[in-house]
């Protein structure tokens, strides 16, 4: 199948393209940057044929069969509005629009593509390896009623992506990333309550905690003072096990003493399992099977796991976070 590549920055470059490069039938034809040094550099680089300064060229041709955009949100939205207004198959980057107004207009887009049209949208971590096996060794052990997530990195310390603040920048960085998933496993939550602490004149700490009617609860940590990205899952069942995940490397599952096991927890209490960070990067962090997913609904017509419509109440999350905190470094708008 034959992809083109919309905004060859340093992440699709880093982690999307040695993704795709891995996938079998894959191949990628086209790139389209802004500026057309950096397309022909990235073209030179991963031996791509063609290349472009103007993405809509690249978006109306007739020499891709799908499409990957990795730029902003407004990029994102623009592209992939484009792309399926055209019947072309299309993975966008998180986030996958500047707001929800811009999201439901891809979302009726979505619906009204033309049959076999896919949008997918790349939230990795819930397709890494390491997450897919905590979610499967948890199973057995019932449902889940408490989920408690960190993810904290080094920025952004200034708005990004024409944001108006950086509180706005990490909701649309790291906030997309931690709603998501805590919705893909909860569902979309009843209430939501947000708080923040500043920690200096750029960086902020903002926890969120999504409840629900049946008192299932998700607090998710977000913040942008740390030296490197951190992540940590702590999920709970309804029989007591604790699944715990650290930097997608170390898996830890533990049951109270006493307590009947099931499945590897059978006769253990705690099970602990790590993956070497030197191996298998692509599959840890999930770029490899979500771009296999993509291809695979693409190729045999089937559903999105991961589409623009499962963004929705995401971004509500993420507006009434906006709404109750609002601007905690006071910047000017």
């Amino acid at each position: 199948m034959r992809y083109g590549l919309i905004g060859p920055g340093e992440h699709a470059q880093e982690n999307l393209l040695p993704a795709l490069s891995g996938l079998q039938g894959a191949r990628l034809e086209a790139v389209a940057a802004r500026r057309l040094s950096s397309a022909r550099a990235a073209a030179r680089r991963w031996g791509v044929p063609a290349f472009t300064d103007n993405w809509t060229d690249l978006v109306d041709s007739d020499q891709i069969d799908a499409l990957i955009v990795a730029g902003s949100p407004h990029l994102n939205a623009d592209v992939t509005a484009r792309a399926l207004s055209r019947g072309l198959s299309v993975f966008t980057e998180k986030p996958p629009a500047p707001d929800a107004p811009a999201l439901d207009k891809l979302i009726a887009l979505e619906a009204s593509a033309p049959a076999g049209t896919v949008a997918f949208v790349g939230f990795n971590f819930p397709y890494g390896q390491p997450y897919r096996q905590l979610r499967t060794t948890l199973r057995p052990h019932g449902e889940l009623r408490s989920l408690d997530l960190r993810m904290v990195s080094a920025k952004p310390t200034t708005t990004a992506w024409h944001c108006s603040t950086v509180l706005e920048s990490l909701l649309q960085g790291l906030g997309t990333h931690a709603v998501d998933l805590a919705i893909r496993e909860l569902g979309p939550p009843d209430a939501v309550h947000a708080h923040t602490a500043r920690i200096d004149d750029v960086r902020i700490a903002v926890r969120i905690t999504m409840s629900y009617a049946d008192g299932r609860l998700a607090t998710l940590l977000l913040g942008n003072y740390s030296n490197r990205l951190e992540c940590r899952w702590e999920l709970v069942t309804d029989t007591a096990v604790v699944g715990v995940l650290d930097q997608l490397s170390t898996l830890t599952l533990s049951r109270p003493a006493g307590t009947p096991g099931a499945g590897l927890l059978d006769r253990k209490e705690v099970l602990r399992h790590d993956w070497p960070s030197r191996r298998g990067g692509y599959g840890r962090t999930g770029y490899s099977s979500e771009l296999e997913s993509f291809h695979h609904s693409v190729l045999n017509g089937a559903p999105s796991t991961s589409p623009l419509s499962a963004c929705r109440d995401v971004y509500r999350v993420l507006d009434e976070v906006l709404r109750q905190v609002d601007n905690p470094l006071g910047e000017a708008s």
